[in-house]
């Protein structure tokens, strides 16, 4: 059904279902848009605050009241509910935002009598080959990291003060309720994981760092980023090819890559880009961004196929959906399509047939046991960021971050990033919903197509089928589809260990 074919569906007053709709849409690309310029390096600034002020009545205290008390039966109201709720609580503390994101532009740390700056630290640090210079380097980040500390304890305290005056407890309240993420579940269920895949994990994390001649008891957060970096499989993955076997495994899936102008690639090298590969849907499914910043290996080509894994989800989205299906809902979609491209990178049948590796079992173990960390991560971050938004002293827990991580990691994780490492909305738990997803998505095309699912059009037309439904499912509805029961971390735990 076309835009104007939706019926005005009243939230309360002169507000409508509709109207939350197209200003959401609006919004959305406007400061998509803003946060690809400046994330990626083509802006210094981050200037949301006009943003804000043109779509000012979207998130006025009146609007947001009548979402929370809206009883409209209209399936796109718990999206736009969210939506505006946090469009509220950002719109408090954007000014906070901006400078946050002003200084991590802006802000250099000295390094071999130059100046670095801040966030080309990270891919400096997984190139740096000797583990004292990388770790003198880590402190000199964490400095200016705690520098900038003030502020993010100042935009945490305007976030949970806006939540508790909307008559929420607390944050975590406040995100069961509007994200519907079972939070309490996912802690119990990440902390089987932890607890079954830790001897597994402590084993092969002891052995890859002396590999690299790091001794375990000393290594820290950036001796990891060095062992990921895994330089050793380099000639594998020439740089040349990256964008080839992209495209090359898109056509297999039956995926028009010629013709689509509304998925543009950015991999220029720019000083202030984000080290963090990103996705930005400036326009669903007009106008997609495909951000990452190559630092070499396969790391690069990872980065790549998550991303395009998100770009190609949100270019094949049916336009003519509401946007609270096409840009809103729950992220642990999106999150799990990334991972399903991502996921080809650990498939021995597509080693072969795109980049000609025969031998590829010393690869695959290395790859699975950074899998298995990423996810012992955010399983520790969920564990910490529980813990955190339950007080209203966020600098009290600074502690507590890096024991948990530090426990669960296996490295010296710094206090200094105990609010840097934290994502809104517990996005976190997305990931960790996304994870799981994901493994079940691909058991059932392996068992429907076989290890090479990724080379046949009717997997493709599948996956296609899926991503067209944009968000209007939850990650547990889109299992259901698929005739699994909903969320089950029995294959991602057996894949793992």
């Amino acid at each position: 059904m076309t835009a104007a074919g939706r019926s005005r569906t009243p939230v309360a007053g002169s507000a409508s279902i509709d109207w939350l709709d197209d200003q959401a849409a609006a919004f959305s690309g406007a400061t998509t848009l803003e946060y690809y310029l400046n994330y990626a390096g083509l802006k210094d600034a981050l200037s949301l605050a006009p943003i804000f002020r043109r779509h000012r009545s979207l998130f006025t205290r009146t609007t947001v009241d009548r979402v929370l008390r809206s009883k409209s039966k209209d399936p796109r109201l718990p999206n736009l509910r969210e939506f505006v709720v946090d469009g509220y609580l950002e719109q408090a503390a954007g000014t906070v935002t901006e400078a946050i994101a002003g200084r991590e532009t802006e802000d250099t740390v000295r390094w071999d009598r130059k100046r670095l700056p801040y966030r080309s630290v990270q891919q400096e640090l997984t190139n740096e080959p000797d583990a004292v210079r990388r770790r003198d380097l880590d402190r000199r980040r964490l400095d200016v990291t705690a520098a900038q500390n003030e502020l993010r304890e100042r935009r945490w305290g305007l976030l949970n003060a806006r939540t508790r005056d909307l008559g929420f407890r607390s944050y975590i309240e406040l995100c069961e309720r509007l994200g519907n993420l079972e939070l309490s579940s996912l802690r119990d269920m990440m902390e089987r994981f932890l607890w079954e895949t830790e001897a597994a994990y402590r084993t092969r994390l002891s052995r890859e760092l002396r590999g690299i001649g790091v001794d375990p008891a000393m290594a820290g957060r950036a001796d990891l980023l060095r062992l990921f970096r895994s330089p050793q499989f380099d000639g594998s993955f020439p740089q040349d090819r990256m964008i080839g076997a992209l495209q090359a495994t898109l056509r297999g899936l039956g995926v028009d890559v010629d013709g689509q102008p509304n998925v543009i690639l950015d991999t220029e090298d720019r000083p202030r880009k984000s080290p963090r590969a990103f996705c930005a849907p400036a326009q669903i499914p007009g106008e997609i961004y495909l951000v990452i910043s190559p630092h070499g290996g396969h790391d690069d080509y990872r980065a790549l196929f998550h991303e395009a894994g998100h770009a190609q989800h949100f270019a094949h989205i049916q336009g003519d959906q509401p946007f609270a299906y096409r840009g809103l809902g729950d992220n642990s979609v999106t999150e799990g399509f990334a991972f399903v491209l991502e996921h080809l990178l650990y498939s021995k049948p597509w080693l072969r047939r795109h980049l000609g590796m025969t031998a590829s079992a010393q690869y695959l173990a290395f790859v699975n046991f950074h899998k298995l960390y990423f996810v012992r991560r955010y399983a520790a971050k969920l564990l910490y960021e529980l813990e955190l938004h339950a007080d209203d002293q966020p600098r009290a827990y600074a502690k507590r971050y890096a024991d948990l991580l530090t426990a669960h990691v296996g490295v010296r994780y710094s206090a200094g990033d105990y609010l840097a490492d934290v994502d809104d909305g517990f996005y976190c738990a997305r990931y960790l919903r996304a994870w799981i997803f994901e493994a079940q998505v691909r058991s059932v095309f392996v068992r429907r197509w076989g290890e090479r699912w990724f080379a046949g059009r009717e997997a493709g037309a599948a996956l296609r089928e899926l991503w067209g439904m944009g968000q209007r499912y939850s990650a547990v509805e889109l299992l259901r589809h698929l005739d699994e029961p909903g969320l089950d971390i029995g294959p991602l735990t057996e894949e793992l260990t």
